[in-house]
């Protein structure tokens, strides 16, 4: 196993490595200090990797999360698996779905910046992603450092954060993206949560940002105060000096710390190629509060 860095600030890309059921404990813990690390690694040459072998590799790191797609009735689920999200265009046939089909019109909040499951309790920690066909062009997936962005920011704005807690919604996000809103089965299963602002890293120390578009609103704070606050973060955090660009290759499986980074899709050409992603993520069991 050989591990690259591919971003001043994050970003490490794994080589000689093969995903299996029973990997040896120390291949799974350096995986864990490569993320601890660079917060995005990219396992290449996985195109063995099955859904059920994916999803045994991702309880080495943690309880798994069911997908929040299970709560939605009005949707048939193309991956049987419970834990499995997909994040393609392709249908039941293997076909392009059309631009309009309420499937791909739910994922449209992955086009913003995001941490994922930042709206449950407990978050995300960890988010598999595995390609299994590519575009030839577009479709990449932005990653940004919210820990160099944290360390980026003045003492002033340092001190305005600390210790400000988040609402968090699905909804919210929905909303700003223009996706369908909220089923009533999704309203019962899937609350709001609330998050601090500003985290660190239990094992590294490091301190970061822990923004969403899932935020709603900032606590103490009127909603327009609030939201331009979290839009001046955002756009601070989202500069290109702390932004990680992955171009996707068939047999990648990236796996990213959601305490560390935000990420978001980009668009790709839908009326002329397939997209078949399949995603599966581990829950955090310890929200570490800065300050």
């Amino acid at each position: 196993m050989h591990i690259a860095k591919l971003h001043p600030h994050f970003a490490a890309e794994v080589t000689g490595l093969t995903l299996t059921t029973n990997l040896p404990d120390a291949v799974i813990e350096a995986l864990k200090d490569a993320l601890e690390e660079y917060a995005v690694i990219v396992i290449r040459d996985q195109q063995a990797l099955t859904d059920d072998v994916q999803i045994e590799f991702c309880k080495r790191f943690g309880a798994l999360q069911r997908s929040i797609t299970v709560h939605r009735e009005d949707t048939a689920r193309r991956l049987k698996r419970d834990e499995l999200s997909d994040i393609s265009n392709v249908d039941e046939k293997g076909e392009r779905m059309s631009a309009d089909d309420k499937r791909r019109l739910l994922q449209k909040p992955a086009r913003l910046w995001h941490s994922d499951n930042s709206f449950r309790s407990p978050p995300g920690l960890y988010t598999f992603l595995a390609a299994k066909i590519v575009p030839p062009e577009g479709g990449n997936t932005e990653f940004a450092d919210m820990r160099a962005a944290y360390d980026a920011l003045d003492d002033r704005m340092r001190r305005r954060i600390a210790g400000l807690q988040v609402r968090h919604s699905l909804g919210w996000s929905r909303e700003q993206a223009g996706a369908p809103p909220l089923s009533e089965s999704e309203k019962a299963n899937i609350p709001e949560s609330v998050q601090p602002l500003v985290r660190f890293h239990p094992k590294s120390g490091r301190t970061s940002l822990y923004l969403s578009s899932h935020g709603r609103d900032v606590l103490g704070m009127s909603d327009p105060e609030g939201r331009a606050l979290l839009a001046e973060l955002t756009a601070f955090a989202t500069r290109p000096e702390f932004v990680y660009s992955h171009k996707w290759r068939e047999g990648d499986l990236v796996i990213w710390d959601n305490r560390d980074t935000m990420h978001r899709a980009t668009p790709f050409p839908e009326d002329r190629y397939r997209r078949d992603m399949r995603r599966t993520s581990v829950e955090d069991d310890q929200v570490a509060i800065a300050g």
